[in-house]
């Protein structure tokens, strides 16, 4: 029985079979194809996915480590003793400081990271359910319209919210370290920084991602 091609799959599976496809026979050698195509999207979508986690991961443990770090500084002993140099009590006082910075720096990367995981998420979960649909098959199509309910949330999304929860605290105390060290002026071009490396890091992350789409 062929299947015949709706009209928002058209495109990919034109591009699929190199010439315009009105309808596909799963029984067919078009079939064929299409399910050898779908085990290795299945293989690639799983082996992509565990590397994501694992990189998420690596943020998550790297973000602890300055947390660590920034507590310890924030106890160290800053009060005058004789004979300090006033410069080695100003370096101290940076630590925080630049702590901080690189904690805001490293979580703007995971939230770019935690986009890019979602749309690649969205284009397989797509992938997925076109292959499927004309090899014969609609498990992974019923099974994502079983999943959405009311308490089906998605991982992807949480995973974003949470690279925005780290960002922002780390844009707060990188904001109050270097209001406590530089006062007001100090405080406005720490944001005036923290805007332009995000606009920076996007413009140059997006640079990147579209030459290697060409």
């Amino acid at each position: 029985m062929k299947i015949n091609v709706e009209q928002e799959d058209a495109g990919f599976i034109q591009r699929f079979f190199a010439q315009p496809t009105a309808e596909v026979d799963p029984q067919s050698e078009q079939g064929e194809r299409l399910r050898h195509a779908l085990n290795n999207a299945y293989q690639q979508q799983r082996s992509e996915t565990d590397r994501e986690w694992k990189t998420s991961l690596t943020f998550i443990v790297l973000f602890l480590f300055l947390y660590i770090l920034l507590g310890a500084s924030l106890t160290l002993n800053l009060s005058p003793k004789p004979g300090d140099r006033k410069t080695i009590e100003i370096a101290l006082e940076a630590v925080p400081v630049l702590l901080s910075f690189s904690g805001f720096f490293v979580s703007v990367l995971f939230v770019f990271f935690a986009r890019g995981c979602a749309r690649r998420k969205s284009n397989w979960e797509r992938t997925l359910g076109v292959l499927e649909k004309y090899s014969g098959g609609e498990m992974y199509n019923q099974t994502l319209q079983r999943g959405a309910t009311t308490t089906d949330y998605s991982l992807s999304a949480i995973n974003i919210a949470l690279a925005l929860f780290i960002c922002v605290t780390w844009v707060v105390m990188y904001n109050y370290f270097t209001f406590t060290t530089s006062g007001v002026i100090g405080s406005v071009i720490s944001l005036f920084i923290t805007t332009m490396v995000y606009v920076i890091l996007d413009i140059q992350l997006l640079k990147s991602s579209r030459a290697q789409a060409e």
